[in-house]
């Protein structure tokens, strides 16, 4: 009878040896395939390191070709892709197939052509393709490809309702791209994240922690209640000043929104840590009629992903001190990680006020006035 339980025990361990000796094999061959589209970005490369590090198959899809410096592990893949290049797009649906994509494309700056009298101004339908049409072409590439989930890069509500008017075609692209992807992966597969001002790595890292610490400073705070109060209490209009929202929000760190991101794709966020509470709306077209967005999971604002970004347990399979380097140090990449990249533009408007400042002192002081002798 010793002899037989011996046995057996021993059986036991040669089955539980086996298996811990399979389990790196069955691991890899389960492990979770995302695409992330512009990873090679701010909050992409970051993207695609958190997931290589959680022992994710990452395809990196970006219009730019690899930097010299990228991740020298098995399971990331990088892809140079044309959005316009149908090749390209049979190449990935038959070679790769996917559980989940995550989308950091999109594009605000200004257009780099003098609009109007002032120089400063959008291309609105530039912005809706770059935001909108492209978004929407990945969300249909990456549903034939086989994801389940479609993880999106938007703003907050405050930003939203900031830039509704004067950049219509930024948020018509936004807007547009949710409600496809809401359409091929359900609302409970599209998770959208909102951030206002994203700081980190070489993007202003210390400015970025000093402006958070000075909106969230007491003044500041007292500052936007005391507003609050007299538009409610004293002014006939109940309107908001999303400009000072705006403003006044805090900002959040990349490394918080890119863990936020990565955890959409894995499955690790679900409704019920949003409240279940339903999307804000309250937003309106050029014509003052109402728009309404889908009722996404929907991550609102620096206070909301970080409190996400606690709730979600994150993995950590691959913690190689090289994979993280690589993503931070961006050799390769434009200075300020391309943080001033197509912002011209905004310098457009000072010769115009230098002008109307010159033209307001001259009459203030009587320059142009003539004493006749």
């Amino acid at each position: 009878m010793t002899s037989s339980s011996t046995i057996v025990v021993l059986l036991l361990k040669y089955i539980v040896i086996i298996q811990l000796l399979l389990l790196p094999i069955i691991t890899t061959t389960n492990a979770l395939k995302v695409a992330v589209f512009g990873g090679s970005g701010f909050i992409g490369r970051r993207v695609c390191r958190d997931l290589v590090v959680a022992g994710c198959d990452v395809l990196c899809i970006s219009r730019s070709p690899p930097p010299t410096t990228t991740y020298s592990v098995k399971n990331f893949q990088w892809v140079q892709y044309n959005y316009n290049n149908t090749s390209t797009d049979d190449m990935l649906l038959i070679n790769n197939t996917i559980d989940a994509a995550i989308s950091c494309v999109g594009n605000v700056r200004p257009s780099q052509k003098w609009k109007g009298l002032w120089g400063l101004g959008f291309d609105d339908d530039q912005l809706r393709y770059d935001n909108g049409d492209v978004n929407e072409q990945i969300c249909h590439l990456t549903k034939k490809a086989g994801a389940k989930r479609f993880v999106y890069v938007s703003v907050s509500y405050e930003v939203a309702k900031m830039v509704e008017g004067p950049i219509v075609g930024y948020m018509d692209g936004k807007r547009n791209t949710e409600h496809v992807a809401c359409q091929l992966f359900g609302n409970d597969n599209t998770i959208v994240v909102g951030p206002s001002l994203v700081y980190g790595g070489k993007r202003f890292p210390t400015i970025g922690k000093f402006y958070r610490a000075l909106v969230e400073s007491p003044p500041a705070q007292a500052y936007v209640r005391g507003n609050d109060w007299l538009r409610k209490k004293v002014s006939m209009s109940m309107q908001e000043d999303w400009v000072e929202k705006t403003i006044f929000s805090s900002p959040v760190d990349v490394n918080v929104v890119s863990r936020v991101l990565s955890a959409g794709a894995m499955g690790l966020i679900t409704r019920d840590m949003m409240f279940g509470h339903p999307r804000r709306q309250g937003f309106y077209d050029t014509k003052g009629q109402p728009v309404t967005y889908d009722d996404v999971i929907y991550a609102d604002g620096t206070a909301e992903i970080e409190r996400v970004n606690q709730l979600v347990t994150f993995p950590f399979i691959k913690t190689s001190d090289n994979i993280i380097s690589n993503s931070n140090d961006n050799k390769d990449g434009p200075p300020l990680e391309g943080a001033l990249i197509g912002t011209r533009p905004y310098l457009y408007p000072f010769p115009v006020i230098a002008i109307f400042s010159y033209l307001f002192w001259a009459v203030a002081t009587q320059q142009f006035v003539q004493i006749s002798g």
